[in-house]
């Protein structure tokens, strides 16, 4: 019994070709071996098998075969209620259920049916099958629900299980979906990794959809080149593709790669060939996106060769085929809308949540908990070392009586001993809390494989004067767009570390639950909550801490950044005719909470991106620390110099020359304070 699962939205063409192939037996081979779907179907209708265990399996059998949508719901139930009868675990009824659902547009419903089937397969440690279902989820959010985070989270889960099944075919299929989520999303650099791990998988695999897909992969990584502008890389495997795929008749994949290098060829001038491929696109598909795109584009193309008469005819089939797909979307969310089961498409989402919420609460008391703890022994610290020296000024004074004393000295040295041992148990205790302490703080703060994700070249040097910093970074992606933060909180140490878990705390709040994405709306949003957490009010006796913070907002689909700091200024580096220039934009004189000045409303620098720029944020730590011939501070000056002669290398290598001028700078001197850079190529 051969089953085919694949990517079904029409509009993802660049996936939707995938055909994932396996083999599953399922039912009893005594009963149903060689039978038809109908005569299958007629024994079920006219109930004449009356075991059971045998009507299960043929249900089974009936559920995985069957292609009609509605009926294959119905069934599925009836072997779902079989299943509960014979205890045993309705795992298969319950992920053909969700295809059910999937296939007539009840998003909500199939998500639900597919979230109970997971549970089922995990209870039944089956990974191969828990792998397929969170393909299915992922194909469930991509499909109209367009969240791309949870489409993305559940590739991920199922490739993990993939690798570890060894299973080539299925973890091929798995790499190159996650491949065109990062595509989406505007990740171009990562979708070309995924790529071309997939190019390399579908070489080495040997069946019968390897070939074909290949050549999908290959078109869309073309597309992927066009975004990057690297056009003869671009053009080289978007004709393959389009070659190879038209001898094996997929007419809509050949169109979509036809009109991706109809566009390479309108932005390299060539217009009477871009014409071409464009018209013969519109000629063989009937997708109605890619009616849409390449009818644009030859509208575009026209209006360029002064012929507006033809420029106007693909106009309106423009409108026609763009109307037609906005219709397609709003039926099906409309329907997604209505569903009484919306509870299951948030579902997995509102675990997730659940789960961090308790692992911050966990983390928070545990913080509290060690730092009371480190109060306590501090403060026994100094009192048993009090008491030692006044106990050795008393030794000394009574010298003279050494000899009449002998006894009480001993007994006074063994004492003195005793305490000196106790103080270095508890010094090192102290030191072990704060130790696992800095375990806590760097679990808040942001992994390197999330960060490298996000922004593909970057750097962070991070070097923390005590055990614990004052310093932190912060990053966040929400839609379109990715939240970065460098960080210097008053003070360092415990005290350093405790408001920058304040911060985290306050921008995961702002940020990604409500989803404010203006960097100045942040940062004036995190001042009223810092001052409200510290009770600042402007009085003489209160606390003064406070953040300094440079926030940057950069939005992917656009190539822009908005720019927002509090004392903490930008360095943002651009060839400007083939000499690279450092512009510096200031932020606002005033930290994130108590001000002797009237609170004002942070300012938003909005820049327009070019692909070559270099932007850094950083704290004080860096310039401040003193070395040198004179032992003096490095200061910006030498710290903008620095970049300016580094920011053409590799971001590593930023990152290693800054440590090493760093030591070399400050030589037997200690470290000031806690130092952040964060370094990000365009």
């Amino acid at each position: 019994m051969i089953e085919i699962l694949y990517r079904r939205s029409m509009y993802h063409r660049i996936i939707s070709t995938f055909l994932v192939v396996f083999l599953t037996v399922v039912c009893s081979p005594g009963l149903i071996q060689g039978q038809s779907i109908d005569s299958l179907l007629y024994l079920i209708d006219n109930d004449l098998v009356k075991d059971d265990s045998d009507k299960y399996d043929l249900l089974c059998q009936v559920i995985t075969d069957i292609n009609d949508a509605e009926s294959k719901i119905r069934y599925c139930d009836q072997a779902i209620e079989l299943a509960q009868k014979l205890d045993v675990l309705p795992a298969l009824p319950y992920l053909k259920k969700g295809e059910g659902y999937l296939d007539s547009g009840k998003l909500a419903r199939a998500l639900d049916c597919f979230i109970q089937a997971a549970n089922y397969y995990e209870k039944n440690d089956d990974g191969s099958n828990l792998g397929r279902v969170y393909l299915l989820m992922a194909e469930t959010y991509n499909s109209v629900l367009g969240n791309l985070d949870n489409e993305k989270l559940y590739l991920q889960n199922a490739i993990e299980i993939f690798e570890q099944e060894k299973d080539s075919l299925r973890l091929s299929y798995a790499l190159h979906n996650l491949g065109y989520t990062n595509y989406s999303s505007g990740q171009y650099d990562t979708a070309l990794v995924v790529y071309t791990e997939t190019l390399d998988l579908f070489k080495k695999l040997d069946h019968p959809y390897a070939t074909h897909s290949y050549f999908i992969c290959l078109g869309n990584s073309g597309l992927v080149y066009s975004k990057l502008l690297d056009f003869d890389k671009a053009e080289e495997y978007l004709l393959t593709a389009i070659d190879t795929l038209t001898r094996l008749g997929d007419e809509d994949a050949v169109a979509e790669f036809m009109i991706g290098y109809a566009n390479i060829l309108r932005q390299k001038g060539e217009i009477k060939q871009a014409i071409t491929y464009a018209s013969r696109a519109l000629k063989i598909t009937d997708v109605p996106n890619y009616e849409r795109d390449a009818s644009l584009l030859l509208a575009r193309l026209y209006e360029i060769s002064g012929r507006i008469d033809s420029a106007y005819y693909y106009q309106s089939i423009f409108i026609v085929a763009n109307d037609s797909t906005k219709n397609i979307k709003s039926v099906q969310k409309m329907a997604d809308l209505r569903t009484e089961y919306e509870v299951g498409r948030i579902q997995a989402e509102v675990d997730v949540l659940e789960k961090n919420k308790l692992r911050q609460k966990i983390i928070n008391i545990g913080l509290g908990i060690i730092l009371i703890l480190a109060i306590g022994l501090v403060t026994l610290y100094y009192t048993n070392l009090k008491r030692s020296r006044k106990l050795s000024r008393a030794l000394e004074e009574r010298g003279v009586l050494l000899e009449k004393q002998s006894s009480e000295l001993k007994e006074k040295n063994e004492e003195l001993t005793v305490l000196n041992e106790a103080i270095s148990k508890q010094k090192n205790e102290i030191v072990d809390s704060i130790s696992y302490a800095k375990r806590i703080q760097s679990a808040m703060l942001p992994p390197d494989i999330y960060v490298t994700e996000l922004l593909n070249e970057s750097f962070i040097f991070y070097k923390p004067r005590d055990i614990v910093s004052g310093d932190f970074y912060w990053i966040k992606q929400i839609n379109q767009y990715i939240i970065l933060v460098a960080a210097d909180c008053t003070g360092h140490g415990v005290p350093g570390a405790l408001m920058s878990m304040l911060g985290i705390s306050h921008l995961n709040e702002i940020v990604h639950r409500r989803e404010i994405t203006q960097a100045n709306q942040i940062l004036n949003e995190l001042r009223k909550r810092i001052k409200f957490a510290l009770r600042q009010h402007g009085q003489r006796d209160e606390a003064k801490d406070g953040i300094d913070m440079a926030l940057c907002v950069l939005d992917s689909k656009n190539m822009t950044m908005q720019y927002s700091g509090a004392n903490n200024p930008l360095y943002l580096i651009r060839d400007e005719d083939g000499v690279p220039e450092l512009k510096e934009i200031k932020a606002d004189r005033m930290p994130i909470g108590f001000y002797h000045g009237k609170d004002r409303t942070f300012t938003n620098h909005d820049i327009q991106l070019e692909i070559g720029d270099t932007f850094y944020l950083f704290t004080d730590g860096f310039m401040d620390q003193k070395g040198g011939k004179e032992n003096k501070k490095l200061m910006s000056r030498k710290f903008k110099s620095l970049l300016l002669e580094i920011h053409d290398r590799p971001m590593f290598d930023q990152q290693d020359i800054l440590d090493k001028t760093l030591s070399d700078w400050m030589g037997s001197n200690s470290q000031m304070d806690d130092i952040l850079v964060v370094g990000v190529r365009v």
